[in-house]
């Protein structure tokens, strides 16, 4: 598995410096255009935030990790989740907005390239990114490398909204299991094609 650990490493100053047991994995969007979430993150609260995801994987399918998974962030916000999980966060814009000359754009204005925008119905939205296939292969085999170094079952969570317990879930999951009104993962997402990629079963 080949891991850029240096490119976007952050400081011991963004993360907790007490290691705890993993039992999680949590897949959620960078909701930004490119590499614009860790450009955000670079300078939020002066470059001390500690809102930092344990790895990204852009559009190209490459992974930078961050930090050492063995530390955590107040990724989630959540202290009884946060300590327990490693965040990876995929390049996806997320829902989209079509105006009215016929551009694509994310929360904050950010155009979407045109071939990446898909339209579907889902949670009170008409467009959202498409993920590419490099991102999601290289998602398969981060999740089924984490996995076995953390000793985290490779179960796919079956659902996308919210659950009050699911920090007591162990196995691969997403942002809006945690959080509610999250769109994290967009329905582009299939989750029985990325269960079947996760388990090494064709799809």
């Amino acid at each position: 598995m080949n891991i850029d650990k240096t490119t976007y490493a952050i400081n011991e100053i963004n993360r907790y410096k007490v290691k705890s047991p993993k039992s999680q994995i949590v897949i959620s969007n960078s909701l930004r255009k490119n590499n614009h979430h860790i450009v955000h993150l670079l300078h939020k609260e002066l470059g001390r935030t500690k809102c930092w995801n344990t790895f990204t994987i852009n559009r190209e399918g490459n992974v930078f990790q961050h930090y050492d998974p063995e530390y955590h962030t107040d990724f989630l916000k959540k202290k009884i989740a946060d300590k327990h999980i490693i965040s990876i966060v995929l390049e996806n814009m997320g829902v989209l907005f079509k105006t009215e000359d016929g551009k694509f754009i994310n929360w904050i204005n950010e155009e979407c390239d045109e071939e990446f925008a898909v339209e579907k119905k889902w949670l009170g939205y008409t467009y959202w990114e498409k993920y590419t296939d490099k991102q999601l292969e290289s998602l398969s085999k981060l999740c089924d490398f984490l996995c076995d170094e953390y000793n985290i079952p490779k179960e796919l969570i079956e659902f996308q909204h919210y659950h009050k317990d699911i920090h007591k879930f162990r196995g691969v999951a997403f942002r809006s299991n945690h959080i509610q009104d999250s769109s994290d993962l967009n329905p582009m997402f299939n989750l029985k094609n990325f269960s079947k990629l996760l388990n090494k079963i064709s799809v």
